[in-house]
């Protein structure tokens, strides 16, 4: 399935007198087209309130990830991240932390349950590998949940969530699908399948995620803002993120980060889309 269909399964939620728009009608192509006609740098705050023009013959196919949308939808440098319409929860990010806590059993099975089911619609032809995935990272930051859903073939569902808002679903920002042009990380190779910034009701989130080579046990960030923001990283899988618009033009011009090996090794990598 192309980005576009994975698109036109997401556009879906986006009418909310009528949760079962036809993708393929007139809005639905609109809305699309308007989407992939933004530019991956545009900030949030500088999108018009109203429906976006499409400039003639343009099409935008630099975003690696399709997204679950839920109210409105920003095109990022490499994520398409969720502005949900959610008033409460955790204004401003207030109780995150830059080193995550681990979650409890129950905790871990309600998070994965959540982004499992959170992600379904936007799936698409990846519906079985949604389904079949492994829980790779589970932590918390504060009230914030995140969850990594990792498959064969590179595939992987991504969710933050604001546990504090009430159903899952509620202040959630994620990516599900396969990356282009997926090759597996070697050894001690760090790769980003989701990196970027974007805005949901809380305020501007920076994030990156990805894969790690079997060598790699810990990734960290040097944030100017924040100091060190560490990842969690299992099963092959690496996931950390910030409050701010810190990593905005990190897809493009690449951000790096402290990698710690298995042998007690240190080194830097950069990270890119």
């Amino acid at each position: 399935m192309s980005r576009t269909d994975h698109l036109s399964a997401a556009l879906r939620t986006l009418d909310a007198a009528d949760p079962h728009v036809d993708a393929h009608g007139a809005r639905a192509r609109a809305d699309l087209e308007a989407i992939l006609a933004t530019h991956p740098g545009t900030p949030a705050d500088a999108l018009p309130a109203g429906p976006l023009p499409v400039p003639p013959g343009r099409r935008r196919t630099g975003a690696r990830r399709a997204a679950l949308l839920a109210g409105a939808a920003t095109a990022l440098a490499g994520v398409l991240v969720l502005v949900p319409a959610t008033t409460g929860g955790d204004r401003a990010f207030a109780t995150w932390t830059a080193a995550p806590d681990a979650l409890t059993a129950q905790q871990r099975t309600d998070a994965v349950t959540g982004c499992r089911d959170g992600m379904r619609e936007a799936a698409g032809e990846h519906a079985d590998a949604l389904a079949a995935a492994r829980p790779a990272v589970a932590e918390r930051r504060g009230v914030w949940t995140t969850v990594v859903l990792a498959g064969a073939g590179g595939f992987h569902a991504l969710c933050v969530t604001d546990s504090s808002a009430g159903a899952f679903t509620d202040g959630m920002i994620g990516s599900v699908g396969v990356a282009t042009g997926h090759v597996d990380p070697g050894p001690r190779e760090v790769r980003a399948t989701d990196l970027g910034t974007g805005s949901m009701s809380a305020g501007d989130v920076s994030l990156a995620a990805g894969a790690v080579g079997a060598e790699v046990v810990g990734v960290t960030y040097a944030s100017a803002s924040r100091g060190d923001v560490v990842a969690t990283v299992a099963e092959g899988r690496f996931a950390l993120w910030l409050p701010g618009d810190e990593l905005r033009d990190a897809s493009r011009a690449g951000v790096e980060v402290r990698v710690t090996y298995r042998d007690g090794t240190t080194g830097t990598a950069r990270l890119t889309l």
